[in-house]
């Protein structure tokens, strides 16, 4: 019998049939797990198109709880975060669920996403400058490298601007500077210097830095800001005539033309007290 058993062909493919049976049973199991959680997610984003956010949380949330280890449970849980945030305004319900996501799994793309959305609510819909700046903070150790940290950095600095802190605002600002100088927020930086010097009544290094965002920046409108900048910080100095020069030169960019016809009014009216030279033929103001 042993020799039979060690010299037959039937043992081998019993013990072939059996790994066969598994590996199938699996392969089903699989299918299987897949096509419950693909339909559970089509039926959340069926009910969040038409507009009945709380069905398509609910939704999300059983793909979460029933299939937590699934790829899509990271995505379904920013999703419910995202929806209480952005369509349902609960903040409160959007930071415990971004919060859970990042504890839960915090080298997920999606968890990324959620801290910068808790550094959002916390700055622009709470208004809570203080607590956006700690989860910007984490943003950037979640991701020292990438984009999202350079966009962290510029909001720390925005942040501290918010606060009054402007000296703090103007490091923060020169970090992210010095830090991504590659980054396309890089004028967006070189302004908050400008701004944060110009508050502080320091109008030198204050033009300076406009004049910088002037000959590097693509954006006409940020460009026109910071020739505002330029004549604002000029009028102050008591340099009327090149104020008004740089008001006229940004006049048709700027997207307030109205208050810098009143500036260079102003001006004029300041030029004629003083018994300076009126404005040139075609100078407006």
């Amino acid at each position: 019998m042993l020799q039979w058993l060690r010299t037959s062909r039937w043992p081998r493919l019993l013990g072939l049939s059996l790994a066969l049976a598994v590996t199938l049973a699996v392969i089903a199991f699989t299918a299987g797990h897949r096509y419950r959680v693909r339909r559970t997610f089509t039926r959340a984003e069926k009910s969040w198109e038409k507009g009945d956010y709380q069905k398509a949380i609910d939704a999300y949330l059983e793909l979460t709880e029933d299939y937590p280890d699934d790829p899509l449970a990271d995505q379904a849980q920013f999703l419910i975060g995202n929806t209480y945030y952005l369509f349902l305004q609960r903040d409160r319900e959007a930071i415990r669920t971004f919060r859970d996501l990042i504890r839960r799994n915090p080298a997920s793309p999606w968890s990324l996403s959620a801290q910068r959305l808790l550094g959002e609510i916390y700055e622009k819909r709470l208004e809570d400058y203080r607590q956006a700046i700690v989860e910007y903070q984490r943003l950037i150790n979640l991701s020292p490298a990438g984009e999202e940290s350079g966009r962290a950095q510029l909001a720390v600095a925005r942040c501290y601007f918010s606060l009054g802190d402007f000296r703090q605002a103007r490091e923060e600002y020169e970090i992210q500077l010095e830090r991504y100088p590659d980054s396309p927020y890089r004028d967006r930086a070189l302004t908050g210097v400008a701004d944060s010097y110009y508050v502080m009544r320091a109008c030198q290094p204050a033009i300076r830095y406009y004049r910088r965002v002037v000959e590097e920046s693509t954006d006409p409108q940020l460009r026109a800001e910071a020739g505002f900048g330029i004549a604002s910080c000029l009028e102050e100095s008591g340099d009327l005539q090149e104020a008004l020069e740089e008001f006229e030169r940004i006049l048709e960019e700027h997207p307030n033309p109205g208050l810098v016809r009143r500036r260079m009014e102003r001006i004029g009216e300041r030029m004629q007290k003083q018994k300076l030279p009126a404005p040139g033929p075609g100078r407006k103001g």
